[in-house]
């Protein structure tokens, strides 16, 4: 059984990735709400809504690896119970986020259609697709100062105020698409366009009401600007040398994953139809691990920075231990359910079987993506060892990853569930090296000892 220092990790781990958890299934419920309801239009809204969406993810994914490497600092930070510099990164993290912010609003307002071209030769899909980024892109702004607050807040265990700002964005959310997708209550029957709008607004209010409860309650992150933005350039230069490598990290991650979908796409409409459905779904099933991946870097973050590595290093093998048992039980899952999930959605007979292999491949798979993800995200940068985990998501995605999914896609020629299950070869790549990493110890590094 568990000895009294193992019980409290998991208290203390329940405690915090509970409601980010939650938050996720919020997030995720109101994607997949989204993807079943435009999945009652045509298979073309849901390529579509699907293309324009990973641009959108492309946006998310940079700024988590920007307030991530950030909120490396704050967790150790708020170990250390150093209010003033914790200030400062949640202005140094609105600073980059609203840099990157304007620039995928530029591409999204004013160049949608080069962007959709790039992932699909259906003008149908390009069309639909042009329709959603020139709508989304105004929330861009509102997205990364939520980001940065949401990862400061939960860096310093304050997880609940996410969780709530996401409620009343996802209800409002199913709201406003019941409305202007089909157009009920007088309301005019907008489409894909009327999914964006809902999305817009949601992510506004969002922000607005984070923004409110900070500074509303005067949380630790309710800074003035002086103090926000009163960081010497010595400073900044330490907190970018850690944070640079989550940034690219992600950046290429993100970009990887683009290319993949650009593959799917070129395979054909069903095939892009039937990964949208997946991953939708596979982001559902990883909604308790977010919390753990989220949980657990705060933990180790927050013991390195009170002094205590040793007890960083246990939390990492609970932490690697925990989630392999998950991953098994939830791959099972979403084998066994592919019949019943299937059954909701308006596709034919080609798209279905499509989704039905993929399912299968996903769940074979998930429990060595979740490995990975807990070990990069949560052990190795919770530690302080960004670099490395840069290196494991660069080589996997570019040198392996990559190559594999065109050979498999335009040489031979594959089905796209085929091409999917030859990719994961980077997973393996990545558990064989990153697993000594963590066992090396190497990864501890106390960043706020100065």
């Amino acid at each position: 059984m568990f000895n009294p220092s193992q019980k409290n990790f998991f208290r203390m781990l329940f405690a915090i990735a509970l409601p980010i958890s939650l938050q996720n299934l919020l997030t995720c419920s109101m994607t997949l709400i989204d993807i079943l309801m435009v999945g009652q239009l045509n298979e073309e809204a849901i390529a579509a809504v699907g293309i324009a969406n990973q641009f959108v993810f492309m946006f998310i994914v940079i700024q988590y690896g920007i307030h991530s490497g950030v909120s490396i600092f704050t967790a150790q930070y708020w170990g250390k119970k150093d209010l003033s510099r914790i200030k400062h990164l949640s202005g140094m993290g609105i600073l980059t986020g609203l840099t990157v912010a304007i620039l995928f609003s530029f591409v999204s307002l004013v160049l949608p259609d080069h962007l959709m071209a790039l992932f699909s030769k259906d003008p149908e899909v390009v069309r639909l697709g042009v329709d959603y980024l020139e709508v989304v892109g105004i929330a861009f702004a509102f997205s990364a100062v939520i980001f940065s607050f949401m990862s400061n807040l939960r860096a310093m265990g304050y997880v609940k105020v996410p969780m709530v700002c996401s409620m009343v964005a996802v209800s409002l959310n199913i709201f406003l698409n019941y409305l202007l997708i089909f157009g009920h209550f007088g309301f005019p029957a907008l489409g894909v366009k009327g999914a964006a709008i809902a999305t817009t607004i949601s992510k506004i209010v969002e922000g607005l009401v984070m923004t409110g409860i900070i500074y509303g309650k005067r949380y630790p992150l309710a800074a003035g600007l002086r103090e926000m933005f009163s960081f010497d350039l010595l400073f900044f230069r330490r907190i970018l040398a850690t944070c640079w490598p989550v940034f690219l990290n992600e950046l290429f991650w993100v970009t990887g994953v683009s290319l993949y979908k650009l593959v799917y796409a070129r395979i054909g409409t069903e095939a892009i139809a039937a990964v949208n459905i997946v991953a939708t779904l596979e982001e559902f099933m990883f909604i308790p691990f977010f919390g753990i991946f989220h949980g657990g870097s705060i933990m180790i973050g927050n013991s390195i920075g009170a002094g205590s590595e040793k007890t960083a290093h246990a939390y990492g093998r609970f932490l690697l231990i925990a989630q392999f048992i998950m991953a098994v039980a939830a791959g099972a899952v979403m084998i066994l359910s592919r019949d019943l999930v299937l059954g909701f959605y308006n596709i034919s007979p080609a798209t279905y079987e499509n989704a039905y292999f993929l399912m299968l491949v996903s769940g074979l798979i998930l429990w060595s993506k979740t490995t990975n993800f807990t070990n990069i995200v949560s052990v190795l940068r919770g530690g302080g060892d960004t670099r490395f985990g840069l290196f494991l998501d660069l080589t996997g995605v570019w040198c392996i990853g990559l190559p594999i999914a065109f050979f498999a896609a335009f040489y031979l020629k594959l089905p796209v569930y085929w091409v999917m299950a030859l990719i994961a070869v980077e997973e393996l790549f990545k558990l064989g090296i990153g697993i000594p990493r963590f066992l090396s110890k190497k990864w501890i590094r106390n960043l706020v000892d100065a």
